[in-house]
């Protein structure tokens, strides 16, 4: 039986590791836009099921610290995804946004309202918000979410 020497175990080591590496790098510099839009723009707005207390508690706030701490927080954020998927479907009355996520923070041009999500996304330096479009008759046809 043979035993293996210490320096040819580090050897080893040291060539997994540089494979491993190699394959990491190769991977990062095909994939890094999808990596990093899904990070920066997608994490951050999944997550969480949407609750209605928790949706009207973030914002409100004592004093201007914990008003940025709660925006910073995020609180909003990760809720989107279930509301944009579960609850403001294309072709839901106006009242269905207004009953389930209260008024919005303003009113956009062309009859859509935005809701205040907090720094979610990126380098958190930008707000972002959700945005729920309507049409003439007040249905929904868009609900995304943008960054200031």
């Amino acid at each position: 039986m043979r035993l293996e020497s210490p320096m040819s175990r580090v050897l080893k080591i040291m060539k997994w590791v540089a494979i491993s590496t190699a394959v990491l790098l190769v991977l990062l510099v095909l994939f890094w836009k999808p990596i990093l839009r899904f990070v920066f723009h997608d994490l951050p707005f999944m997550g969480k099921s949407f609750d209605s207390t928790v949706w009207s508690s973030a914002l409100s706030c004592k004093n201007d610290r914990d008003c940025l701490d709660k925006e910073m927080a995020c609180l909003r954020g990760p809720m989107y995804r279930d509301l944009e998927r579960n609850h403001l479907v294309v072709g839901a009355p106006k009242t269905t946004v207004t009953n389930l996520i209260g008024e919005p923070a303003r009113s956009a041009k062309s009859n859509c309202y935005d809701y205040e999500l907090g720094y979610c996304s990126g380098l958190k330096i930008d707000t972002d918000y959700l945005r729920v479009c309507f049409d003439s008759s007040e249905k929904i046809t868009n609900v995304y979410h943008w960054q200031s």
